[in-house]
């Protein structure tokens, strides 16, 4: 089976508090897009991963401990040869781990003929990380607790999102901290944002949209994007996740395109996707 694992990004994001356990809460509308990774899996006696990027292959891939705990959950003696095909960059926010996860559980209960139901996979999901239930069944939603807790909301309307990424990722253990211990921490307003996609307006959507993360980064990447969105007709600019990726929101593609255009030569790592409305597609 061959089955497309969808990127995320956040299009607004709070941070609301800190559990006893150490894990943050938040309140993000979490969108997919259509950059995608593709796998291929297939049934067989032992599970194995391997992948387009070689140093991402073996048991430290989230695919192989997905694998593993939904033949457990099945209560099925059997393995999975799993072939990743990468395009979501690595560790930029975009959930690109975590969406190859929750593919690979789509997929091996599609094989085993649905043998678990769309719960118990959300419950599998959610052991393997924080964003693989969103993953799992992406499209526009507000995500609360750890990530957990979702309600469908309505959809993005038809945009073209620029996804931009330069430079490594922070310590993401680090921005915790700065945001915890920040008297200043600036806010979305996330009720504007669902008032917005409830209204289907593009640029309503995004008046109270805001990346509590902003806060604390450094904003040399985000102003560079920023500096380019003001040429280029951007209906938003915001980091996804804790970064780095940038996403940039317009209205035509061909404003997108020339955005991305003009980021490739500064230097940023550029994708033009759209709104997806599921988070992941089998395709063969």
């Amino acid at each position: 089976m061959k089955i497309k694992a969808n990127a995320k990004v956040n299009l607004s994001l709070d941070i609301t508090g800190k559990r006893p356990d150490g894990y943050h809460t938040l309140c993000s509308v979490f969108q997919s897009v259509s950059l995608c990774d593709v796998l291929d899996v297939s049934l067989s006696d032992s599970i194995s991963v391997n992948c387009s990027v070689p140093s991402l292959s073996g048991e430290s891939n989230l695919c192989h401990k997905a694998a593993k705990l939904f033949f457990e959950a099945a209560d099925i003696n059997s393995g999975a040869e799993i072939f990743v095909e990468k395009h979501i960059p690595e560790a930029a926010g975009l959930g690109g781990g975590s969406a190859d996860a929750a593919a690979t559980l789509v997929a091996l209960n599609k094989l085993c003929g649905q043998s678990l139901t769309q719960e118990r996979l959300l419950g599998i999901a959610l052991k393997l990380g924080a964003d693989v239930p969103f993953c799992m069944v992406g499209g526009t939603r507000l995500c609360e607790g750890i990530g957990e807790i979702m309600t469908e909301l309505s959809p993005l309307p038809e945009c073209f999102i620029v996804i931009a990424k330069k430079g490594q990722k922070g310590s993401t253990g680090q921005m915790y901290n700065a945001l915890d211990n920040n008297p200043n921490l600036l806010r979305p307003d996330t009720a504007a944002v669902i008032r917005g996609l409830k209204k289907g307006e593009l640029c309503e959507v995004f008046k109270g949209a805001y990346n509590c993360f902003e806060t604390v980064n450094d904003g040399s990447v985000l102003n560079e994007a920023k500096a380019v969105a003001e040429k280029h007709q951007a209906v938003f600019v915001g980091l996804s996740g804790a970064g780095p990726s940038v996403i940039l929101v317009f209205e035509q593609k061909s404003d997108a395109e020339t955005a991305a255009k003009a980021l490739d030569e500064c230097g940023f790592l550029t994708f033009v996707t759209t709104p997806e409305k599921e988070g992941t597609k089998i395709i063969e």
